[in-house]
């Protein structure tokens, strides 16, 4: 960013807990200050127009969607730190990055050289990727939103436009800078991944030639061009011609993802070899890969979803399918609907007679329905959090009571049948996933954030272990006679811990992927797990080797697992980024029945029940939906 200029009159002094020294700059949508937190650390502090919050949902939207932003992984980014709407003065704080724009840089010294350039192309593509995986679009790349740190380029105001339009601006109206966006955005339509990716390609034209692909003089003449012409990459390396070319196309489909294009710079061939064709890979790699195959470790968590119990060991013959009925994959009714955007966590209980579904997601309520009928088993129930992340149920002194877990305010619980909530005192944290054990007889919680696993009375919320690191996932069994939980730690390994002592239990294991559940497969407890290259994978719980091949078959990343038994064998059923559910054996390792058509847009949570006597699937979705089919 650029040094801070000295305040101004009227310009802030202190905005809640940030105390501001300096001006940085100002754009259309607030004023961007120097601050330092509490301890010292050096922060920016964007203060938003208070005309952007005045529609009657825009205080809830707007955390909505910040919270999404800072699940954003900061390898590549300025991460999000705080917001507050409800100050006079509301502001967004993201880290601060010492570093020149991209922007500033090329008018000041020309284009960058072909090693510099590479290394933009690969940053900035993983910070995209990363920022999509969160579910966020930027619909700002540009760039002047690309910062040139010590540590290589961040990308700076991801989710800003998005916080922004969220809160209550026309969503006719155009946004950004024109030279860089998208057709789609052009035409008025509302942008997803494939409009960053657009903008993305035109700022690398800028970075390799001084200008961008559709040039830059008058607006009526560039947004022509965007939507008519062919952008003029002349001076852009012929290494990098045929990508741009791919995510240049007029049709959003036709562009790689990011974590598509994130893969093919990483393999990228000399420039006398690169094609300069608009053809592209159509396979997709999840985030993490992509991520890693740049050279960066990092761990990005995804939708979080209930954790399932070890189900009971069963004997099949080892190379046998489970028969596949005439029912299988047929949906039950329509799709259950209600929630306005994603569904993170489902789970599945009984209230009397009546089998009911919980659901809960990123619109911060949460929804009993019937499993049968899909009708509501009550109104909409509304809790003081930014995102329902994870859903667990238990029973406190003969009572079925819901624990939720989220964004913002961590941890509560409910009376599963009246809605009524129950005091609970366990302090506040951001919670991924949520599993229920027994300690001493008594039930117990087990809460798994970013910065630490926590143990907790389910009665009290009396915290009784602080098991090291976070985890994406959560799960609890008995091994060896003993309870013990089970973690996806961020490192990427699998960990196991006694759960009355807290003390390790093994070695952890590599197991990539942030969603596992567990199961039992030939009398031997399992962890199946959604790895990086869209596999399902399989690793003894005890000695953490690997147990058969990777099971192939999504095209994207795989966002949710649970485990059931089928006709006495084990399986396991996942949902992924590509749309699709699958249902796979975990004897034979291989895929039961054909795979069923998901929801619409990505799958984000499954769960598995049993209603009269018939095995049922279910699957929330990006669109809000929750769908139903018989195994």
């Amino acid at each position: 960013m650029p040094l801070p200029r000295p305040l101004r009159p009227g310009d802030p002094e202190v905005l809640g807990d940030y105390r501001l020294s300096g001006l940085i700059g100002e754009g259309g949508q607030g004023t961007v200050y120097y601050g330092e937190t509490s301890t010292g650390e050096p922060v920016a502090v964007k203060v938003l127009h208070a005309r952007f919050f005045e529609r009657d949902d825009a205080e809830r939207r707007f955390f909505n969607e910040v919270a999404a932003a800072r699940r954003v992984a900061a390898f590549c980014t300025a991460r999000v730190i705080d917001a507050d709407i409800t100050h006079a003065r509301p502001y967004i704080v993201s880290e601060f990055v010492a570093g020149e724009s991209l922007d500033a840089l090329v008018r000041r010294e020309g284009p960058r050289d072909p090693g510099a350039l590479d290394r933009l192309a690969v940053g900035t593509a993983a910070a995209l990727a990363a920022v999509h995986r969160a579910g966020i679009v930027h619909r700002d790349f540009k760039p002047a939103n690309v910062l040139l740190g010590a540590d290589g380029p961040r990308v700076i105001d991801f989710g800003i436009a998005q916080v922004v339009d969220a809160a209550g601006t026309e969503a006719s109206r155009v946004q950004g800078s024109p030279a860089y966006m998208s057709p789609e955005q052009l035409a008025g339509r509302r942008p997803g991944p494939p409009s960053d990716v657009f903008s993305w390609a035109v700022t690398l034209s800028f970075a390799a030639t001084g200008r961008p692909a559709f040039g830059n003089d008058s607006i009526p003449a560039v947004m022509n061009r965007i939507m008519h012409r062919e952008p003029d990459l002349t001076g852009v390396p012929a290494r990098l011609r045929g990508v741009l070319l791919a995510c240049l196309a007029k049709d959003p489909a036709a562009r790689p993802t990011a974590a598509q294009l994130l893969m093919t710079l990483v393999h990228a061939k000399d420039e006398t070899a690169q094609p300069r064709t608009r053809s592209f890979p159509r396979w997709a790699l999840g985030a993490t890969a992509a991520v890693a195959a740049a050279g960066v470790a990092v761990a990005v968590p995804l939708w979080p979803r209930p954790p399932a119990v070890v189900p009971a060991a069963v004997q099949a013959a080892p190379m046998s399918l489970p028969p596949v009925g005439p029912l299988f994959g047929q949906p039950l009714g329509t799709p259950f609907k209600g929630h306005t955007s994603e569904v993170l966590a489902l789970a599945t209980a009984t209230l009397g007679t009546r089998p009911v579904v919980v659901s809960a997601g990123r619109d911060g309520t949460i929804r009993v329905s019937d499993v049968r009928t899909g009708a509501s088993a009550g109104p909409a129930r509304h809790v003081d959090a930014l995102t329902v992340s994870a859903l667990a149920l238990g029973d406190l002194d003969g009572r079925q009571v819901l624990i939720c877990g989220g964004y913002g305010t961590g941890l509560w619980l409910s009376d599963l049948a009246t809605g009524r909530a129950l005091p609970f005192g366990a302090a506040k944290g951001d919670v991924l996933a949520l599993a229920m054990t027994s300690r001493e007889g008594q039930p117990v919680l087990v809460a798994a954030g970013q910065r630490a696993v926590r143990v907790l009375d389910l009665a009290t919320g009396r915290p009784l272990l602080a098991l090291g690191g976070g985890a994406s996932d959560v799960a609890t069994a008995e091994l060896g006679g003993r309870q013990v939980i089970v973690t996806a730690a961020l490192d990427g390994t699998v960990r196991v811990w006694d759960a009355v002592t807290g003390q390790p239990v093994g070695t952890p294991f590599a197991a990539p992927g942030s969603r596992l559940a567990l199961a039992v497969v030939g009398g031997r407890p399992v962890v199946v797990s959604g790895a990086a290259d869209n596999t399902l994978r399989v690793h003894d719980l005890e000695t953490g080797a690997a147990v058969g091949e990777p099971y192939p078959g999504h095209t994207d990343r795989i966002s949710a697992v649970a485990t059931t038994v089928l006709d006495r064998r084990p399986v396991a059923v996942t949902g992924s980024w590509d749309g699709q559910v699958r249902v796979w054996d975990l004897i034979s390792g291989q895929p039961v029945g054909r795979p069923l058509a998901g929801p619409g847009g990505w799958v984000t949570s499954v769960a598995v029940t049993e209603v009269d006597g018939l095995p049922l699937l279910l699957a929330g979705s990006r669109d809000g939906t929750v769908r139903t089919w018989r195994l």
